[in-house]
């Protein structure tokens, strides 16, 4: 048995050389959000992460669901003088802008404005063991604003992300539904309606964040509380199934923490990253529920607060109550490549109970011309696929994320 590396040869060895050069020569773009530090043209007013432009597009593959596309143009403007900030995910058919303004210095009472909006123009079904229910298809749009007021304090190490906010803003807007190509003559449609959520939102980030924006050292953690209220709503959905009665009135509250370590005997190049996410509800529906899916979460704050679900479509699960428990291994092959393994446990109750194991391998590395890549496979034991006679256990799926900083 081998216990060394396997010989590279002149070609490997040409090829490591040459992939070396190009990514220290130009810059590379962080995964999730923050720069590099020095990167880009303007380096000495972005040293701080203050101002930070990039496009991200890719997909999660998931076997027997097919590709289901990933991307967004993220914002995010922190001057230094601390009078505003301005987080903004836009793709047009879906956005989330958050801006916060107060007192210079950045700490104390703030005012916070928030958009949120999902316009897909295709209709979207459920899927359940493995097989998306066509019969139920719809087209769901939703769009809210929200006003309110936010504390804020800082928080180590000082990094542009860093800081604890607390805030509560009520959020205002409408869902207003189609019916889909394969939609059942018989489903009985959501009424539109006019909808008022209560949000109470706590973030502490005391992250340090390497040079590919992957957490480094330090925690992070949030809490999400919303209450929410449908002026115009009634029952819907298949009559064979049951019609839903929920939703008119709703509550949830959601919980994370991310945790970036050295490990204890082992060189620097060498980090354990657990994170732990929850959530529970009542009177929730298809509308409201909590969703667990494919996705990236390296990056700022925000984006830490989602959970993932390796091997699963993009927000394919759909649950009242869930629990996801990880644990990352990563190895920094060299400044900007990053081999990562991670262990995924995911409980998620809804419909009916799941039990969601997955394994994961991947890397992250910068590439030429302010860009990144990042690539990871899984493959998760408990999730379907559908068969002809029954549903089969355990699925592949696979993520990539190119990102590029302007």
């Amino acid at each position: 048995m081998r216990t060394g590396p396997a010989p590279l040869g002149a070609f490997g060895l040409a090829s490591l050389a040459l992939w070396a050069h190009l990514a220290f020569a130009a810059d590379p773009v962080p995964a999730g959000g923050v720069p590099a530090a020095g990167s880009g043209a303007a380096e000495a007013a972005e040293d701080d992460g203050s101002r930070v432009t990039y496009l991200s597009l890719g997909g999660a593959f998931s076997r027997g669901l097919g590709a289901d596309p990933l991307g967004a143009l993220y914002l995010w403007r922190a001057p230094a003088s601390g009078e505003s900030r301005l987080r903004a995910l836009v793709s047009v058919i879906a956005n989330e802008v958050r801006y916060d303004a107060g007192p210079s210095g950045g700490k104390g009472p703030r005012v916070v404005l928030s958009f949120d909006s999902q316009t897909f123009p295709w209709a979207v079904a459920e899927v359940v063991d493995g097989t998306e229910v066509r019969g139920e298809e719809l087209e769901f749009f939703q769009a809210r604003a929200g006003a309110g007021l936010l504390w804020r304090a800082a928080l180590g190490p000082g990094e542009s992300y860093n800081g604890f906010d607390a805030g509560l803003t009520v959020e205002a807007g409408a869902l207003w539904f189609r019916r889909g190509s394969e939609t059942s003559p018989d489903f009985v449609l959501p009424g539109d309606t006019p909808e008022v959520r209560v949000h109470l939102r706590l973030r502490a980030d005391a992250l340090s964040r390497n040079d590919l924006s992957l957490p480094d050292a330090g925690w992070s953690a949030g809490l999400d509380g919303t209450w929410g209220g449908r002026t115009s709503w009634s029952a819907w959905g298949s009559p064979a199934s049951g019609l839903s009665r929920d939703g008119r009135t709703w509550a949830s509250v959601s919980a994370y923490a991310w945790a970036a370590l050295r490990v204890p005997g082992l060189p620097d190049r060498h980090r354990l990253v657990p994170s732990f996410h929850a959530g529970a509800g009542t009177g929730l529906d298809r509308f409201s529920t909590f969703r667990l899916g494919a996705g990236s979460a390296w990056g700022d704050f925000e984006s830490l607060s989602r959970p993932v679900l390796p091997g699963a479509g993009v927000e394919e699960i759909a649950a009242a109550r869930y629990a996801v428990a990880g644990l990352e291994y990563r190895y920094a092959v060299l400044p900007v490549l990053f081999v990562q393994m991670r262990g995924t446990l995911a409980w998620a109750g809804g419909v009916r109970t799941s039990t969601l194991p997955a394994l994961s391998v991947g890397l992250t590395s910068g590439l030429p011309w302010d860009s990144a890549i990042e690539l990871c496979g899984s493959w998760n034991f408990g999730l379907e696929n559908a068969r002809a006679d029954a549903a089969e256990k355990g699925r592949a799926g696979f993520l990539v994320n190119v990102s590029k900083v302007f």
